[in-house]
């Protein structure tokens, strides 16, 4: 992850967080960082089910509601799947079955729009979407930042879901742990290993390392090699002894 652009990311957080709300500063960011005219975060808890955690700009929450009500368009796609959502131009939807969201977003003067799965490993949460008034694809960069962003967004998630307080948010996520990939990744494992939400996992892997003594870092590492895992039926650490390299 492009640590530049992470800074840029923090600096803009704290710059914008100007009334103690730590999600709508998400979107305001996603728009600053990439140029874009709107921002909004969804997150699903299941396939059908989608809540907007955030939005920014005047059709993002309109459009988000407008997929849930119509159950298809970019978002859902995206956090169904996994896989980024490029529509460069909505006059000419990709899809036919986004006909009727395609025909919401012109009526609000979005002509292109864009989602990134909101996702850590294999768990996925919800989507970035993206939207502009004019049609046309992302540049490189442009894209690498949506990325960056949904990343951080991901964390962010988990972090609030695992009870960081408003105003922590952006100490927890500048802090070792927030953004590693490694304890996130362990935490998701463990999620399906023991059939628990990640926030839960997460929450589990922090306490198991404080509990005994073991860099949060050095058991996250044991968890992806599968030298530490937890039973599914009951709850505990099942651990080989062996450290990773």
């Amino acid at each position: 992850m492009n640590a530049d652009r992470l800074a840029d990311i923090f600096t803009l957080m704290e710059r914008l967080d100007r009334h103690g709300s730590r999600e709508p500063s998400l979107c305001h960011v996603a728009v600053e960082l990439t140029g874009l005219d709107g921002a909004g975060v969804s997150l699903t808890p299941s396939p059908d089910v989608m809540t907007i955690l955030c939005s920014h700009g005047p059709a993002a929450r309109l459009l988000l509601g407008a997929e849930m009500t119509l159950g298809e368009g970019p978002a859902l796609h995206a956090s169904r799947t996994g896989a980024s959502v490029v529509e460069s131009d909505l006059r000419h939807p990709s899809r036919p079955l986004w006909a009727p969201y395609a025909s919401e977003a012109l009526a609000l003067g979005v002509r292109a729009a864009f989602a990134f799965p909101v996702r850590i490993g294999a768990i996925r949460f919800g989507a970035l979407s993206l939207f502009r008034g004019t049609p046309g694809e992302l540049s490189d960069d442009t894209t690498s930042d949506s990325q960056i962003m949904a990343s951080v967004v991901a964390r962010a998630v988990l972090s609030m879901e695992a009870g960081a307080p408003p105003d922590d948010l952006l100490s927890e996520l500048r802090g070792p742990f927030g953004l590693d990939f490694r304890v996130h990744q362990a935490a998701g494992m463990l999620a399906v290993q023991a059939s628990m939400p990640v926030r839960d996992a997460l929450v589990t892997l922090r306490a198991h390392s404080y509990a005994n003594g073991i860099e949060l870092t050095t058991l996250a590492k044991n968890v992806i090699a599968r030298r530490a895992s937890i039973d599914q039926k009951t709850g505990a650490w099942i651990d080989t002894g062996a450290k990773p390299q």
